[in-house]
């Protein structure tokens, strides 16, 4: 799902660059799928480490799991991307804040967010990583 969504989001946003030319598309959506793909794999492992927590932190409801799930899962997405952003920020020849990074770092984290609230599993016991 992550890189599906990754490689639909490159081909949208370079859709008006090409003029029409579906052929031109392929290699946006290629690297959006890989970057979907790694984004993807940095919440799976938040949601890991909320399974971890839920071993000696059960949660009282449904909802509350769900809610650790995504907050975990989306936290591991902001700190890797933000990283990665602050990186290629510093790493450029005048390094200064871009309101189109942060646009970038809000989106990506909003949207991991609710595919993780949605995806979650019933109960963390289903992953097979608590006691």
């Amino acid at each position: 799902m992550a890189a599906a969504s990754g490689a639909c989001t490159a081909a949208v946003l370079i859709w008006p660059i090409v003029g029409g030319r579906w052929w031109d598309l392929t290699l946006p959506a290629v690297i959006g799928g890989v970057v979907g793909l790694i984004v993807g794999l940095v919440a799976v492992a938040g949601g890991h480490y909320a399974a971890r927590t839920a071993a000696f932190w059960p949660p009282r409801t449904r909802n509350r799991w769900r809610q650790r799930f995504a907050l975990c899962s989306a936290a591991a997405v902001l700190l890797v991307v933000g990283g990665l952003l602050a990186w290629t920020e510093a790493a450029s020849g005048t390094p200064s804040l871009h309101p189109e990074s942060l646009i970038v770092l809000a989106t990506v984290t909003s949207v991991s967010y609710a595919f993780a609230y949605v995806l979650a599993p019933v109960n963390p016991a289903q992953l097979g990583l608590t006691a």
